[in-house]
């Protein structure tokens, strides 16, 4: 009888067969967390419920475990359990039944994004000196200037994927194909990094397969670790990252104006719902300084600033 475990490590293989290296990884993950809680025990698709799903869950909690860390362990295994039961594997049940009762949506994080001025400021860096510093820092811009176009896509992009001035491309984590028309700004990052010798448009992979994904690894841990250096450089509160162009993406086209539905589709996001998580700290800094106005019509100041009761 197949057991959960041999399921799971067969639609790993499949994954990485297929070139989707951090969607097995992240089955990995989840597939051992959950095989930690249950000791290890060799479970059948039957033995599993609701309930125990639920209390794996109240395990992470008291672990004290992120919400969102939770919620990928929970739509991994959810993915899993509805790959068995889509290809009949016997006494498979309906994942939405098993995992209906915890938390699988995404939690708002702390403020990601940083202000247009910043960014003019970090732009105006003189890194001349700072080789390295300096791509990372045009990394980041690029990112920005490419509609907060994710890492992982951007050090994946191939000059076949640049046509008449766009470029076209599938998100690696959606597989939603999008295009970005490429402004001068981006363009002359582009025209800087180029490489005639290699297919990609940025000098970072040289190889695919196992090893394109570890020099990608790699290439993600170098690229925060200098970005770090830049956060410190222009002592900013938020340190910058490789999520803070996309969210500074998202938060400036905000406050101008742009729809919600439009960044959504710009940032190709499979729903509003989840474009809202990113602009979460951008709405509850607004709606506080609202807030404040508000209790400031009752609780007026004096002219030395103390509060009149």
């Amino acid at each position: 009888m197949t057991t959960i475990y041999t399921f799971a490590q067969s639609a790993i293989e499949d994954a990485r067969s297929a070139g989707r290296y951090g969607t097995a990884n992240l089955y990995s993950e989840a597939v051992n967390s959950f095989r930690r809680f249950t000791g290890n025990t060799p479970l059948t698709f039957k033995e599993v419920t609701a309930g125990m799903i639920k209390k794996y869950e109240e395990s992470l909690l008291q672990k004290g475990r992120r919400h969102n860390t939770i919620s990928a362990y929970m739509r991994m295994l959810r993915s899993i359990f509805n790959q068995a039961y889509l290809q009949g594997v016997p006494d498979t049940i309906p994942a939405d039944e098993l995992f209906r009762f915890v938390f699988t949506g995404y939690e708002p994080t702390v403020k990601r994004a940083i202000s247009p001025a910043l960014i003019r400021r970090l732009s105006q860096l003189n890194l001349e000196q700072s080789p390295n510093l300096r791509f990372s820092r045009d990394l980041f811009l690029l990112s920005f200037y490419l509609r907060g176009i994710p890492f992982v896509d951007l050090v994946h992009l191939r000059k076949t994927d640049m046509r008449h001035n766009t470029i076209y491309y599938y998100r690696r984590k959606t597989r939603q194909q999008l295009s970005v028309y490429i402004e001068p700004y981006a363009a002359e990052i582009l025209r800087r990094y180029a490489d005639k010798h290699s297919p990609y448009l940025l000098p970072i992979l040289s190889s695919v397969g196992p090893e394109g994904y570890r020099q990608y690894k790699s290439a993600l841990r170098l690229y925060n670790q200098h970005l770090h250096r830049l956060s410190k450089m222009l002592r900013l509160n938020v340190p910058l990252t490789s999520y803070v162009a996309r969210h500074s993406w998202a938060t400036t086209a905000k406050e101008e104006g742009v729809a919600i539905a439009m960044i959504s589709e710009g940032l190709g996001h499979s729903s509003e719902k989840v474009t809202h998580v990113y602009l979460a700290s951008f709405n509850n800094n607004a709606m506080s300084k609202a807030n404040r106005k508000v209790i400031s019509t009752i609780h007026s100041k004096n002219k030395k600033g103390k509060v009149k009761k």
